[in-house]
């Protein structure tokens, strides 16, 4: 089965009114030009489950019969930063799950942490120039970062005074973890702190990210906790894989994203949504040090896989050419194929065809032994793992 598919954007706060339509072209935005498109879901998720471009009536879980992917593709566009969060393990939402059910808790609930019993792992791919935050940097650098708050001549004592008990901390047993949860706590309360760190920007600019923080947020954890974790930068075709525990928020960019399906997010700053401290500690890994990024393997030429450690998903970039046809190659799983750039074609070996342009979508079945890829473009290629 080889069929098209599209969707309607999702459009939340941090989202943008021009990422999505400068680089796809507007049609993909044409539903609501002017709100700021965040997301395009192609998959069976069923917050949003794609359609079948032909029958726009038809849901891709329908046309499935109710099968569900075990992966979600998505573009991403943020203007603004998302939430701090993580996510758990397969078992912690299992757990986690199973325990808020027995609460009672209903599954909308705005309190509710675990809308599933699934992890989920996830990777960006860039397509613009894409910042993020990501991961605890090295404890070397967050105790010289809290001496040099420490030390700081231009701050109130206060200021002082709890940038020193932070670092007294971080020298302790699990000592980032300690400063995390303490930093976590003061919900309400760091309004005069995060103040007084904007005006450290004028000096440094390490300080530069919470600054601008700061202003959508002010006094909001999540300021402080952004100095702890490592300030990513992406250019195009550069990726991030985010297991579980990984903390995380993306600040601005364009990307492709592909996750395990599930809803499971745990936020600890950056948001007005619910966040839950006690429990995002328990999923949070803090492990510190410098992120490494995706690194590309060649399968074959024009064909790249961006090796992620989960079995929820496979991802690759395919980018044919006039003089290159990617022939005979075969499926792990079921796959949702997003051309990115120029024009494509996909074939199979039970003689079925589309052509997709730049932010077109479509599903394949694994039921044809062969398929092939040809045109002269770029395109993003996730397949269930098994």
């Amino acid at each position: 089965m080889l069929v098209k598919i599209a969707n309607q954007p999702r459009n939340y706060a941090w989202g943008s009114r021009t990422l999505i339509a400068d680089y796809f072209g507007p049609d993909l935005v044409a539903a609501a030009p002017d709100q700021p498109a965040a997301e395009i879901w192609f998959g069976t998720h069923p917050g949003s489950p794609a359609v079948l471009t032909e029958a726009k009536t038809t849901t891709l879980t329908d046309h499935l019969g109710g099968h569900q992917l075990s992966f979600l593709l998505k573009i991403l566009a943020a203007d603004q930063p998302l939430s701090i969060q993580a996510h758990p393990t397969q078992e912690q939402a299992q757990a986690g799950f199973d325990r808020e059910n027995s609460q009672g808790i209903a599954i909308g609930a705005s309190n509710r942490n675990y809308k599933d019993n699934h992890h989920k792992p996830e990777i960006i791919v860039a397509l613009s120039d894409f910042e993020a935050l990501c991961g605890f940097k090295p404890i070397s650098e967050i105790d010289q970062l809290l001496e040099d708050m420490e030390t700081h001549t231009g701050v109130s004592e206060g200021f002082r005074v709890m940038s020193a008990a932070w670092r007294k901390l971080l020298h302790q047993e699990n000592g980032l973890q300690k400063v995390f949860t303490d930093i976590s706590h003061r919900r309400g309360n760091l309004d005069g702190f995060t103040a007084e760190l904007t005006t450290m920007a004028d000096f440094e600019a390490r300080f530069a990210v919470a600054e601008r923080l700061n202003l959508l947020y002010p006094g909001d954890p999540g300021v402080v906790l952004s100095l702890l974790m490592n300030h990513v930068f992406l250019e195009p075709g550069q990726a991030l894989f985010l297991p579980a525990g990984n903390i995380h928020a993306y600040l601005h960019g364009l990307g492709v994203e592909v996750m395990a399906a599930s809803d499971n997010v745990l936020r600890g700053g950056l948001t007005p949504k619910h966040v839950d401290v006690d429990d995002l500690e328990r999923v949070v890994d803090f492990t510190a040090g410098h992120v490494p990024l995706v690194e590309p393997r060649d399968v074959a030429q024009g064909l790249v896989q961006y090796p992620c450690n989960t079995d929820d998903f496979l991802l690759y970039k395919a980018e044919p050419s006039g003089d290159r046809m990617m022939a005979d190659l075969q499926l792990a799983g079921e796959a949702v194929i997003l051309c990115t750039a120029g024009e494509i074609a996909l074939s199979n070996s039970l003689e079925e065809r589309v052509v997709l342009r730049r932010g077109e979508a479509a599903y394949m079945s694994q039921d044809a032994k062969f398929f092939s890829i040809s045109g002269s473009g770029t395109a993003f290629l996730a397949t269930s793992a098994q």
